[in-house]
């Protein structure tokens, strides 16, 4: 039978053994400074202790569910006919194309996880399609900003969020976050190999991006054996491989791949820190003062309005040596100026003014609404102004768009006296308001064609004015061809001939062919060139 030895009786601790930077503890025993009396459980150290280097909170960018090699590929499918969309001018049905399949990826990723995010990204087609319906360069530009805009805002919504409360800082916030997402693109990139190289034999994607990897160069391979084969077949996939042309295409497929993937990184993020308000403040004397000044102002400039249309032609003729009709076409740019930074004023100025005691708050609300019932007269003095000048010197591009822009600063100054009343005014709607206030008028300008409404209108003018037939034939895009030629047999013979010959002068576009670069606008305008010349 085999017998345990006995423990070693604890040898007595000496006044050596301690540490310098030992404490006695409450019971006598001793402890390492800077650490309680409470004893914590083995293992738990790590997870106690903070970081060593902490972010603060406007750098992180942590995210819900990382990258996945399937994402990657939708992304080089991505870049691949953004590429397409280039090569084909951007304008045409590969342009619509990209923005409906980034939209229908993005919803297909399972990564929105709002209702809001989900309606807003399938929104982002219903601009993009006019990427195929129209070729107006005073419409497209804002298509692709609006598809685009929808885009980032569903994807920054999917972490939370409401349009019903979405104030000024909260929109920064989620627009600093979505750039940080995009510069950290290639961190998720290497995160996902790194994690493939430990799963040797990997999942089914991974052999996918393998078997990708392995039938790129057999496809390219084959692919230039059977364009040099066939013309059809060359025409309908060829590209330039010269030196530069390569690194044209590499670089837009890199791009547009690296724009969806940040778009994908901002869905699957976490919600990003607030934007802390500064503690000092403005007082409210000193903004109760600013908009007394702006009322006093703009009183006057009503005041003056309405003693020029009392006086009349005679009394402005007096008083600024300039005709009644010079007058009231002068300065609407200038008024238009005016509006828009009243707007943007009134809510910088709500923003940095302390408001926490209610009376204050209230005259702030009265004052501000009286600021912008002002300026709404101001508006409409610029409306009027900007019609005059267009039943003179006949409507442009430049014109309708300055008439349009002061509408919806109307509708935005009519929402901002409604929110200064009350109207909801514990939530900050007003940013989503117009917004949608906005890309409503977009869509709306997109279905009516306002180039064809440019030339129509001038072209019907041409019995009391002369047309100008260089502008409608030389600055509009083939959105004006077809209602042009519809105007046709109302013009003198004179008119008619000039608007022909300027008509048929315009050189056909064949830098974009091909089934990518066609656009209904274009096919349109060909077929009544063909007709009429």
């Amino acid at each position: 039978m085999t017998t345990t030895p006995a423990a070693e009786p604890a040898k007595p601790a000496s006044p050596t053994d301690a540490k310098p930077t030992d404490k006695p503890g409450p019971t006598g025993t001793t402890r390492p400074s800077g650490t309680t009396g409470l004893a914590k459980p083995a293992g738990t150290t790590a997870l106690l202790a903070p970081p060593a280097n902490p972010l603060p909170d406007w750098l992180r960018i942590d995210l819900v569910q990382p990258i996945s090699a399937a994402l990657v590929l939708v992304a080089v499918g991505i870049g691949l006919l953004g590429d397409l969309a280039v090569r084909s001018g951007v304008v045409g049905v590969a342009g619509a194309l990209l923005v409906a399949a980034t939209s229908a990826a993005l919803l297909a990723s399972g990564r929105l996880r709002t209702k809001q995010s989900k309606v807003l990204v399938a929104l982002a087609p219903l601009f993009g399609v006019w990427l195929a319906l129209r070729s107006s360069g005073w419409l497209l530009p804002l298509d692709l900003v609006a598809a685009f805009g929808l885009l980032a805002l569903g994807v920054s919504l999917s972490s939370g969020g409401t349009l019903a409360n979405l104030p000024w800082s909260e929109l920064m916030a989620r627009a600093w976050h979505a750039v940080l997402h995009a510069i950290v693109v290639p961190e998720s990139l290497a995160r996902l190999t790194a994690a493939g190289r430990k799963r040797r034999h990997g999942t089914v994607t991974w052999a996918v991006v393998r078997g990708m990897l392995l039938a790129v160069p057999v496809v390219l391979l084959l692919g230039v054996l059977l364009m040099s084969a066939d013309a059809m077949f060359a025409s309908l996939v060829s590209f330039d491989l010269s030196g530069g042309i390569v690194v044209e295409h590499v670089f837009v497929i890199v791009f547009a791949a690296w724009v969806f993937l940040a778009l994908v990184r901002v869905s699957s993020a976490v919600v990003p820190a607030r934007v802390s308000s500064s503690g000092r403040r403005l007082g409210a004397v000193e903004a109760l003062v600013v908009l007394g000044s702006v009322i006093v102002l703009f009183g006057g400039f009503a005041a003056v309005q309405a003693v020029a249309v009392i006086g009349g032609a005679e009394y402005v003729q007096q008083t600024t040596g300039m005709t009644y009709a010079e007058y009231a076409r002068s300065g609407f740019f200038q008024l238009l100026w005016v509006a828009a930074l009243t707007v943007g004023g009134v809510l910088v100025l709500r923003a940095v003014t302390d408001r926490r005691e209610a009376r204050s708050a209230r005259r702030f609300a009265v004052l501000s609404a009286v600021v912008c019932g002002l300026t709404l007269l101001i508006v409409a003095v610029a409306i009027r102004r900007l019609a005059l000048y267009s039943d003179a010197y006949g409507l442009t591009m430049l014109r309708l768009y300055c008439t349009i822009f002061a509408v919806w600063i109307g509708v935005v100054l009519l929402l901002l006296i409604a929110w200064l009343s009350g109207v909801r005014g514990d939530k900050a709607w007003l940013p989503a308001a117009a917004a949608g206030c906005g890309l409503a008028l977009l869509l709306g300008l997109n279905v009516a064609n306002p180039e064809a409404f440019v030339a129509t209108t001038n072209l019907q003018r041409e019995a009391t004015l002369e047309p100008d037939t260089r502008y409608l034939t030389s600055d509009l895009s083939d959105d004006a061809v077809p209602a042009i030629a519809a105007q046709l047999p109302d013009l003198d013979a004179q008119a008619r001939e000039d608007v022909l010959q300027r008509l048929c002068a315009v050189p056909p576009q064949e830098r974009y062919v091909g089934w990518a670069a066609w656009n209904l606008s274009r096919d349109r305008a060909a077929a009544e060139r063909a007709e009429l010349c």
